[in-house]
């Protein structure tokens, strides 16, 4: 399959307070055509601000300070490269390179995203059927007439808002759009849909609602859907119904999926390929194959390790010790970032590890020092070793203070 993304060298940062916050740090992954890509890690790992950055999302303090992100499109890149010929390379367009409002043009038709809190995603002031409807109505003016809707509303102001209040004639959405509201509901599982359309998202139950924004994000028939923790917070039942649904949608339409999870398990049930995250940096990445029975990073291991075994479920479960580090710039010394919680740790892991050739497949990588040498326990760094580098830190601090 060909590619239909390419994140190269991605970063984005947060400027608080407390000082910078490296959310993602220099990712390199491809998204292929009509395939799932799996994100997997723990909370506070990167994953929802990776795609938040690859559509552009990213709200202040944060800042994609850096990368490319390479998406295919025919239409795009010739369009684009009389104007710009250095954000196209054949038929990809870097759409970091263009303007704020034509990225904001491609969300809905080139990419879309279901987000983890459907409840808070959606207006609780409008009926769910009218706020899908309005999708629907912004993708296909777009489509009628592309050149004048890099706005998306193709010059909709306050005087059409207060005309279409006063005369229904002037409505912004069209009949045609609300039926095809309905059929999107009616598409992702949604009994009763031309009834369920006109009530409001609380009168929806969680796995409903999640079907709601799904139907919302298909509404511009997009290239690469994103799905955030589509599964969160709901029960086992609803969660297979979910991910079931999200595969045949897939089937039906040829889209790509980006599925961000810390479920081994729906990993397991959908994704193509995969890529692990952890500290705001891929630690690992390939085949499914090769990350389920070929791992190679400590991490990714104890992942593995957490999960329950169904055919011998008398072991005991094997947690990671310690925490997602808070990703201060300030305390991330350059080291692997894992090195105070694997119990693999050595001398070399002191330095910073790129990534490299972890074997199985072609694309099976690991930002490990395994990947090149195996572990030596002459060579393990003692157990107390960043805790002893704490303290030097705090007592130095007194001393200042």
């Amino acid at each position: 399959m060909s590619d239909l993304l390419r994140v190269r060298d991605l970063s984005t940062r947060f400027f608080t307070e407390k000082g910078q916050v490296n959310a993602c740090e220099s990712l390199n992954f491809d998204v292929r055509e009509e395939e799932v890509f799996g994100v997997v890690g723990e909370s506070g790992s990167g994953k929802s601000v990776a795609a938040l950055s690859i559509i552009d999302l990213v709200e202040s303090p944060g800042k994609i300070t850096s990368g490319e992100v390479w998406y295919r499109n025919p239409t795009l890149a010739e369009e684009t490269k009389s104007d710009r010929p250095e954000a196209v390379d054949g038929e990809f367009v870097d759409i970091r390179q263009l303007t704020v409002r034509e990225r904001r043009a491609l969300r809905g038709p080139s990419f879309s995203m279901i987000f983890q809190d459907p409840m808070s995603s959606l207006n609780p002031s409008i009926t769910v059927g009218e706020q899908i409807a309005e999708a629907v109505e912004v993708q296909k003016r777009a489509r009628s007439n592309p050149r004048s809707t890099r706005s998306r509303t193709q010059g909709y102001g306050l005087a059409n808002l207060i005309s279409s209040a006063v005369l229904p004639s002037q409505d912004y959405v069209s009949e045609e759009s609300h039926a095809e509201a309905v059929s999107l509901l009616e598409q992702v599982g949604i009994p009763d849909p031309a009834d369920r359309a006109e009530e409001y998202p609380h009168q929806f139950s969680g796995g409903m609602l999640q079907r709601a924004m799904i139907a919302q994000a298909l509404a511009g028939e997009p290239d690469l859907l994103i799905a955030d923790e589509p599964t969160t917070a709901l029960d086992v039942t609803i969660q297979a119904q979910i991910l079931d649904l999200l595969r045949d949608l897939q089937t039906e339409t040829g889209m790509s999926i980006m599925l961000i999870t810390h479920n081994l398990g729906v990993v397991a049930r959908m994704c193509d390929r995969v890529g692990v995250m952890y500290a705001g940096e891929l630690v690992e990445r390939g085949s499914l194959e090769d990350v389920f029975d070929r791992p190679v990073h400590p991490y990714t291991k104890g992942l593995l390790g957490s999960l329950p075994d169904l055919e011998d479920p008398a072991p005991r479960l094997q947690p990671i010790e310690g925490n997602v580090p808070d990703l201060l710039d300030s305390e991330m010394d350059d080291r692997c970032y894992f090195a105070d919680r694997c119990p693999k740790a050595m001398e070399e892991c002191l330095s910073h590890p790129s990534m490299d050739d972890a074997g199985g497949s072609d694309e099976h990588e690991a930002r490990c020092v395994l990947t090149e040498m195996e572990y030596d326990e002459s060579r393990a760094l003692a157990s107390d070793r960043f805790e002893r580098n704490s303290g030097t830190a705090e007592t130095e601090v007194k001393q200042n203070d």
